[in-house]
């Protein structure tokens, strides 16, 4: 199904509850609809409406990254790509929801119902921001993990180290380009969702130097951060050390921001390779 250009007025208002529904009706692939519907914005005034073409979306309106911009998701729909008529009617509901939320600019990425209309979307302003990079190491291409400093140990990230958790993604991972960093209570409720893979690195002093957090069960490294003071220093094949140990044997999967080339760098160097791309366009919403 694809939407249709007719009726363009504006939608009426949707309760959370109401847009629950309807994406567990019309569900997008790869949306996981409690964290993003359900942590992620900050009330039914981040709801784009476009049931009248059959879409909804979302501005992740409590997610943080250092430009301001706000990142943006169909989370469901029954239209299964959007038609070049519509794309401007949808780019002012958008920037409308937008501007009453303070944000300077939003975030989209360009894969499923977007990958058709980028023409549209730079007619209207929309300017290419990041790429994300999907990774993979093979089986075999491990090498042996960096032993650690006397003193230094691995911990679970359990309650004693959520706060430091916390304070070392904002300070690592902050100002990276294309990070989206949500406040700390739904950081750490995500971070617990993944418990049985999540690691903290504590010095000789007790100090949080390296976060690890994995998806076990799908042998996807989330996040390695390591504390930006402390570069060069090999806190990096630490982190990718414990993550291998976590996983044990088999492949690894992880996605990294081409832009952030020492990272991008670095995962190349360790047998990384990449396997797809997605695009991130921003939007201003300066009148």
């Amino acid at each position: 199904m694809r939407s249709s250009p007719e009726s363009l007025a504006d939608a009426s208002p949707i309760t959370i509850e109401e847009a629950f529904a309807y994406c567990r009706a019309h569900p997008v692939d790869g949306v996981d609809l409690e964290r993003f519907l359900g942590i992620f914005v900050s009330g039914p005034n981040c709801i784009l409406d476009a049931r009248d073409h059959g879409l909804l979306g979302i501005v992740m309106a409590r997610l943080i990254i250092n430009d301001g911009a706000k990142p943006f998701e169909w989370i469901g729909g029954a239209a299964e790509k959007i038609v070049p008529e519509i794309v401007p009617e949808l780019l002012r509901r958008l920037t409308a929801i937008a501007r009453k939320l303070g944000a300077p600019a939003i975030d989209m990425t360009l894969h499923g119902h977007w990958s058709d209309v980028r023409g549209q979307l730079s007619q209207l302003g929309a300017v290419p921001r990041y790429v994300d990079v999907e990774m993979t190491r093979p089986e075999g291409a491990f090498r042996a993990s960096t032993p650690l400093a006397a003193g230094w140990r691995w911990v679970p990230a359990v309650p004693d180290y959520e706060r430091a958790y916390y304070d070392l993604l904002l300070r690592s991972l902050g100002p990276m380009p294309g990070v989206y960093i949500p406040p700390q209570a739904e950081a750490i409720a995500s971070m617990r969702t993944t418990a049985d893979g999540s690691r903290v690195l504590l010095d000789e002093a007790g100090r949080a130097r390296v976060l690890v957090r994995c998806k076990v069960e799908k042998r996807y490294i989330h996040l390695l951060a390591r504390c930006p003071e402390m570069k060069g220093g090999g806190l990096g094949a630490l982190a990718l050390g414990e993550a291998q140990r976590l996983l044990g044997p088999g492949p690894l999967h992880l996605s990294v921001v081409k832009q952030n080339r020492i990272a991008h760098e670095f995962y190349l160097r360790n047998g990384f390779q990449e396997t797809a791309e997605v695009e991130t366009w921003q939007l201003g919403t300066a009148p």
